[in-house]
């Protein structure tokens, strides 16, 4: 039996609807970790920022009322950041990991992907304005860098540092524990 398709006003509304990829992050995301030697949930929550949606993570006590500030992830070039993952690695010196991804499309110049950047904090809090957040560790996610995975001008192009387990790799061969 052929299934056949007309190429309605409403079939080919639902087509564009289906393929629309989804930037943007559920509203809210909760993930358990254990960091700073506590039981936490690091919690990504969409926000208004002044260029569009950013993503805002904080870490939450379990059963505490205890909020640490971790950072925002502010939209590039109109794309809404998507957390790609987040966990700790190490032993004594225990250090969270957020993979951060902006969507990016440009068919004029045969371009399309996504931009990744790995980002680390320590288990230091610094404190301004009244306010404590996590200390990022801006050398270690240098070491990383900022990459692309997608096809750029018609060539493909891989960016290694795009999942926890990759990163993970990468810290062994660096003989971090």
């Amino acid at each position: 039996m052929n299934i056949i398709f007309r190429a309605t006003a409403f079939n080919l509304l639902l087509a564009f609807i289906l393929a629309i990829p989804r930037i943007c992050i559920a509203q809210q995301q909760s993930y358990p970790i254990i960091f700073m030697g506590s039981k936490f949930d690091i919690e990504f929550e969409t926000k208004q920022v002044a260029d569009g949606e950013g993503v805002e993570a904080r870490l939450l006590g379990r059963g505490s009322k205890r909020s640490i500030f971790v950072a925002i992830y502010e939209p590039d070039g109109g794309s809404t950041p998507r957390i790609v993952s987040a966990f700790t690695n190490g032993r004594k010196l225990r250090k969270l990991f957020v993979i951060v991804a902006w969507g990016v499309d440009a068919p004029a110049l045969n371009t399309g992907g996504s931009i990744y950047q790995v980002f680390i904090y320590d288990e230091k809090l610094d404190v301004s304005n009244g306010d404590s957040h996590l200390h990022e560790d801006i050398s270690l996610g240098k070491r990383f860098g900022i990459g692309f995975d997608g096809v750029r001008e018609g060539r493909k192009v891989t960016y290694k540092y795009k999942n926890a387990s990759a990163v993970r790799r990468q810290l062994i061969l660096w003989n971090y524990r």
